[in-house]
């Protein structure tokens, strides 16, 4: 999931620019990848997908020198009533029968340029990790990375996590082989191996109700976890129930292969403080993150959510991080100034949207994401090229490819959502007019054997916000 710095400079230069400047700076966006359109330079998506690829190999290259307009001019200005006109029609669509709501507000100002019904407190389905992703950059830098320690004292490893659930198969062999060194240097062969999984509080969360760890969506949130507890290596397959315990069995098992006998059963016990220690390092929280809003990945945003909790000094508790979460919001719109109303129906059950209990307006959350983009807040500016582009990546690799929206491709910027009777979509884009916007659109109250039209329709009103008449 490394990004090399060189790349990452050069796309934190570009969105920031972009933010200032969107008609020029966009095509430097553009370029640079930050924001993927008709003059991306890579054909090939490096990230973690969803779904088929886009296949982008016999696309018509375009010169960047006609692909704006001349020095002088500018685009004619989106008229908001016109553009809340087109966008609300689609309420129309058989469906929809209604049910749509949506927001769409500048980031140079915060005006609200198009809107329908987006006081309404919404099922906000995985465009919620969002507001996870915000939370969780505001508390710390990115930089951070998570540790998992294994401790050798008197004849006993204790291995001790502090968050990583993304350890892989190399990480804990890794760890096991400077395990062993280290008990050979104390001259012992045999040892006796102790779990502390203190860390977190985590477990599973009552309010996923069905769509937890039973049905495959997600692992119950603990100190350390191997692959995600995925037992199938699949995003949507068979979870582990118990994480950090089906680590430390494989730990021991690795322990053995170099050479170091495990005696006994696996006891609960606290790390020794000052013990001689071996350790590894998850990969920055600014790529578990990226990681997160891309694939929709539900273990890792809970995972984030307890994290912002364990730095708020609350309970690490699903509760106490579905809590943490959103006081972190609830202050972020104060200091945006947001109206209470829209912060009124803020209610979050959980980090990742699996639950149906959350809802957020969605001016809330276009809102927080047009602050994003305003390139006043670089704490949360990774957001921006964190989220899938339509038809290019992620979650959205095989989206805005019927209809009209293929004008959409490569310019809209979002995090899907689907939950229930809710399709959702969140993120950024630029109008014609080079305004670079939040927005958020939630399609509800539909049967589920209609969710491929509903999501279909969820495409159609994005696609509103980049057509040009």
């Amino acid at each position: 999931m490394a990004l090399r710095a060189t790349e990452r400079m050069w796309r934190t230069v570009a969105v920031v620019m972009c933010a200032a400047l969107p008609v020029s700076f966009y095509v430097l966006g553009d370029l640079m990848d930050a924001f993927p359109g008709v003059l991306t330079v890579r054909s090939a998506e490096e990230d973690p997908g969803s779904g088929p690829r886009a296949v982008a190999e016999d696309w018509e290259r375009v010169d960047p020198a006609g692909a704006v307009a001349p020095v002088g001019s500018s685009p004619s200005p989106v008229d908001p009533a016109d553009l809340q006109q087109r966008m609300a029609a689609k309420a129309e669509l058989p469906v929809v029968g209604g049910g749509l709501a949506f927001s769409v507000v500048a980031a140079e100002d915060g005006q609200v340029l198009a809107e329908r019904d987006s006081s309404s407190a919404l099922v906000p389905a995985s465009t919620l990790k969002l507001l996870t992703a915000a939370a969780v950059l505001r508390q710390y830098t990115g930089d951070e990375v998570l540790v998992t320690r294994a401790t050798v004292q008197d004849g006993v490893v204790t291995l001790a996590g502090e968050g990583d659930m993304t350890l892989t198969e190399e990480d804990l062999r890794e760890l096991a082989a400077q395990t062993a060194a280290l008990a050979a240097e104390q001259g012992t062969t045999a040892v006796s191996l102790a779990l502390d999984d203190s860390y977190l509080v985590g477990g599973a969360n009552p309010a996923w109700g069905d769509n937890g760890t039973a049905g495959g969506w997600v692992t119950p949130t603990a100190s350390l976890a191997l692959e995600e507890g995925w037992l199938d290596g699949e995003q949507y397959g068979p979870k582990s129930t118990d994480p950090a315990g089906d680590a430390a069995r494989r730990f021991a098992e690795l322990l053995g292969e170099e050479g170091l006998e495990v005696t006994g059963g696996i006891t609960a016990a606290a790390a020794p403080e000052g013990a001689p220690a071996a350790e590894i390092s998850s990969e920055p929280l600014s790529e578990i993150v990226r990681h997160t809003l891309l694939i929709s990945d539900n273990t890792t945003a809970e995972l984030l959510a307890h994290l912002v909790a364990l730095s708020r000094g609350e309970e690490t508790t699903p509760a106490g991080a579905a809590a943490a979460v959103e006081a972190e919001i609830r202050e972020l719109g104060a200091e945006m100034g947001l109206p209470e109303e829209d912060l009124a129906g803020l209610d979050l059950r959980d980090g990742s949207g699996l639950s149906r209990e959350n809802r957020v307006p969605p001016a809330l959350l276009a809102a927080v994401l047009a602050q994003v983009a305003s390139g006043k807040v670089p704490a949360l500016e990774q957001i921006l090229y964190d989220v899938p582009v339509a038809a290019l990546s992620g979650t959205l690799a095989d989206r805005f490819g019927h209809g009209d929206d293929p004008a959409a491709a490569g310019q809209v910027r979002g995090k899907t959502g689907y939950l229930g009777g809710a399709a959702t979509l969140a993120g950024v884009t630029v109008l014609p007019d080079g305004r670079t916007v939040g927005y958020s659109i939630v399609v509800h109250g539909f049967d589920g054997a209609d969710a491929d039209a509903a999501r279909a329709a969820v495409d159609d009103v994005a696609a509103e916000m980049v057509q040009v008449d």
